[in-house]
């Protein structure tokens, strides 16, 4: 039985990401900045139009979209997207709110 055990994921042991990522939020502040400042590079290379920071942003993986949220202390997936846009001087016009919502 304990060797089953160890073959369980977090999924099948019954932690949550919600758990997960609490840990993650309380990290030291400065692993915090690092990391946000990290996930904010990875957009570095991206052009530099609303539509392809949006394309982007789909492509973050969840676990980082979750992160910045709660590091810039955001609820909604469209106003994370005005965040990082504001942070790399993208101008947001709207067009990509009515886009499809991350899945």
């Amino acid at each position: 039985m304990e060797a089953d055990k160890s073959m369980k994921t977090h999924h099948e042991t019954g932690q949550s990401d919600k758990m997960r990522f609490e840990a993650q939020i309380e990290q030291p502040q400065f692993e915090r900045h690092r990391r946000s400042w990290a996930t904010l590079k990875w957009f570095e290379n991206t052009p530099k139009t609303e539509e392809a920071f949006y394309l982007r942003l789909q492509e973050l993986p969840d676990e980082d979209v979750t992160f910045l949220k709660s590091f810039y202390h955001v609820t909604e997936d469209w106003n994370l997207f005005k965040l990082i846009c504001k942070f790399w001087n993208i101008e947001v016009s709207g067009v990509m709110k009515n886009a499809e919502c991350r899945t």
